[in-house]
C-alpha cells in the first residue's frame, strides 16, 4: 500500500468549460499534474547500492527514472509547445527582408538603358483583426489536447506506481515465504534432534530417524526454492523501480499491512469516484472536447476574415547619382472564401465525427472502468475475508503442532503425527504469508482501478 509519496504532486482538474489560460506543467519527468512548485531534486544514490526508507521514496525513484515517465513528460511538453504555436496566431507577424537585384531594361525606342543595381531592407506586417472565432477555436482545441496529454501522463504515472507496489508486495510475500521455510527447517531440525535422543535411548527406531531426516532435507530444498523466488522477486522490483540489476537494493522500513476496508463503503460510491478521477477516462473526454473545438475552427474558417497589412522599404542604388527612395503602404485586406472544393466543410464534418468517436470511446472506457473497479472491489473483499480465515487456520495449526510435539516427547505420540502436524503448520505459515500478500495486492489494485493519486508528504525543505 502506498500511503505517502515524497514529491509535490501536480494536478489541475479538467472541467467541461473553456479555460482562461494554459495549464501549469510538470517541471520534470515523474511529477503528477497538480499545479504548484516542484520539489527539490533528490540526492544521487551511490552507484553500487541504493537504500530507501519508505515505499513512497522507492516509488518516487521509479517516477523520476523510468523511461515511460520521461516519454509521457516529453509528450506533454510537445503539446504545450503546440499550444504556444496556436496562441501565436493572435499576434501580428512582422517579416523583414533584405534584397539585391540587378536589372536591365529597354527604352521605349528599343535602346538599352544602363544596368541598375538595387538593394535595401523592407518590412511587411500582417495582422488578422477578425476571423469569426477561428483562431480562438484552434487555441481551445490545442488547449484540450494539452489537458488530454496531462491526464494521460497522470495515468502513466499511476501505472508506474501500481507496478512498483505490485512488485514490492510480491517481494514481501517471497521474503515471508522464505522466513516460513526457515522456520520449518529449524523446526524439523529440532525434531531430528529429538528423534536422535530417543534413538540413543532405545525409544525410537532407525526408520523414525530416516523419516525425520528426509523431512528436514525436503524442507531445506523448499527453502532453496524460496531463496530463488525471493531473488527473482527482487529483480522484478528493481526493474519496476528503475534500478539497475547490478545494484544492491536495500529497503529499510517496517512492513505494514493496510487496514481493513470500511464496512460502510459501497460499490456505487467507488464507481462514482472512479468516474470522477480516472485520468484515462477524463483524457478521452478532453480529446472529444478538442475535436469539437476543431470542428468550430473549421466552420469559422469558411467565413471572411479581416486583416491589417502594411509594407515599407528603402531602396539604394550602387550607381552614382541616383537618390535612395522609401516606399510604404498600409491597408485592410478582406479575405472571402468563395470556393475550396468543400475542403473546410469536410474538415468540420471529420472533426465532428472524431468528437463523436472519442465520446463513444469514453463511454466504452467508462464501462471498462466500472468492470475494473467491481472486480478489484470483489478481490479486495475476498482477500480481506480470506486473511481473517487464514489467521484462525494458522493458530489452530500452531496449537496442533505444539500438542503433537509434547505428545511425542512424552512418549505417547508417534513421529508421524508430529511430522504431519509440522507439515500442516508449514502450509499454514505459507497460507498466512500468501493471504497478507494477496490483501496488499488487492488493496493496491483497487486504488489503481479508482485512479487514486498517492497522498503527498509535507513539503521538504530545499
Amino acid at each position: 500500500m502506498l500511503k505517502t509519496l515524497p514529491i509535490i504532486l501536480f494536478l489541475a482538474g479538467y472541467g467541461g468549460t473553456a479555460m482562461a489560460g494554459p495549464p501549469d506543467l510538470p517541471v520534470r519527468p515523474g511529477d503528477f499534474w497538480l499545479g504548484g512548485e516542484a520539489s527539490a531534486v533528490p540526492a544521487p544514490q551511490p552507484a553500487d547500492a541504493v537504500r530507501f526508507d519508505s515505499l513512497a521514496a522507492l516509488t518516487e525513484h521509479a517516477l523520476r527514472t523510468r523511461s515511460d515517465a520521461r516519454a509521457a513528460w516529453f509528450g506533454i511538453q510537445a503539446e504545450a509547445d503546440r499550444l504556444d504555436a496556436a496562441r501565436a496566431d493572435n499576434w501580428p507577424t512582422l517579416t523583414g527582408q533584405i534584397s539585391f537585384t540587378r536589372s536591365q531594361a529597354l527604352s521605349s525606342s528599343g535602346a538599352s538603358v544602363p544596368v541598375l543595381h538595387r538593394y535595401g531592407p523592407s518590412l511587411s506586417l500582417a495582422y488578422v483583426l477578425y476571423d469569426f472565432g477561428a483562431r480562438a477555436a484552434g487555441i481551445e482545441a490545442q488547449r484540450y489536447q494539452l489537458v488530454s496529454a496531462l491526464l494521460a501522463g497522470n495515468r502513466t504515472l499511476q501505472d508506474i506506481v501500481s507496478e512498483v507496489e505490485a512488485a514490492y508486495h510480491a517481494q514481501v510475500a517471497a521474503h515471508g515465504a522464505l522466513d516460513a521455510q526457515n522456520e520449518q527447517v529449524a523446526s524439523l531440525a529440532e525434531s531430528e534432534k529429538a528423534v536422535q535422543v530417543r534413538l540413543e535411548g532405545g525409544l525410537a527406531s532407525r526408520a523414525d530417524m530416516l523419516r525425520a531426516r528426509a523431512s528436514r532435507v525436503e524442507a531445506e530444498l523448499a527453502r532453496d526454492a524460496a531463496v530463488r523466488d525471493l531473488a527473482k522477486a527482487e529483480a522484478a522490483l528493481k526493474q519496476a523501480a528503475g534500478i539497475a540489476q547490478t545494484q544492491t537494493l536495500m529497503l529499510d522500513w517496517p512492513r505494514v499491512v493496510p487496514p481493513d476496508l470500511d464496512a460502510a463503503l459501497l460499490l456505487a460510491d467507488l464507481l462514482a469516484e472512479a468516474e470522477r478521477q480516472r485520468p484515462d477516462l477524463r483524457a478521452l473526454r478532453a480529446s472529444a472536447a478538442a475535436a469539437r473545438s476543431e470542428a468550430e475552427r473549421a466552420r469559422a474558417a469558411r467565413w471572411p476574415s479581416l486583416a491589417l497589412t502594411g509594407n515599407t522599404g528603402r531602396t539604394f542604388f550602387l550607381e552614382d547619382g541616383r537618390t535612395p527612395s522609401t516606399t510604404y503602404s498600409i491597408g485592410l485586406n478582406l479575405s472571402i472564401p468563395l470556393f475550396d472544393g468543400g475542403r473546410l466543410a469536410a474538415q468540420a464534418r471529420a472533426a465532428e465525427r472524431d468528437a463523436e468517436r472519442l465520446a463513444a470511446q469514453a463511454d466504452a472506457q467508462r464501462d471498462t472502468v466500472a468492470l475494473d473497479v467491481t472486480q478489484a472491489w470483489q478481490d479486495a473483499q475476498y482477500a480481506q475475508t480470506a486473511r481473517a480465515g487464514v489467521a484462525v487456520q494458522y493458530e489452530s495449526a500452531a496449537e496442533s503442532a505444539r500438542a503433537a510435539e509434547a505428545r511425542y516427547k512424552a512418549g505417547v505420540g508417534s513421529l508421524l503425527e508430529w511430522l504431519t502436524a509440522q507439515a500442516d503448520l508449514a502450509r499454514a505459515r505459507q497460507a498466512r504469508v500468501q493471504a497478507d500478500g494477496d490483501w496488499q495486492t488487492a488493496f493496491s489494485r483497487l486504488n489503481h482501478a479508482l485512479g487514486r493519486l498517492p497522498a503527498a508528504l509535507p513539503e521538504r525543505q530545499p
